[in-house]
């Protein structure tokens, strides 16, 4: 399982995965899927399920929460993850 923390630009979510990064946490840039995009040019970073609360974390002292933080499942759905 992963989270999907999503960003409002590309901008953002670069920022978020070098923050993330630098804290040791690996972080991939991505498109949200289109089935949980909520506008059209949305992006988000994912992190492993392990590694959610220190990424939250890391983002909240850094001044970039995500919008949204959605849990994708193996069978690749998604749901609320927060």
């Amino acid at each position: 399982m992963h989270y999907l923390l999503t960003f409002r630009s590309l901008t953002y979510a670069q920022r978020a995965s070098r923050v993330l990064e630098r804290a040791g946490v690996t972080g991939t840039v991505s498109r949200v899927p289109k089935a949980a995009a909520t506008r059209g040019c949305a992006y988000c970073v994912i992190v492993a399920a392990r590694h959610r609360e220190r990424g939250l974390a890391v983002l909240k002292s850094a001044g970039l929460e995500p919008e949204r933080v959605l849990l994708r499942h193996a069978d690749g759905s998604l749901e609320a993850g927060q």
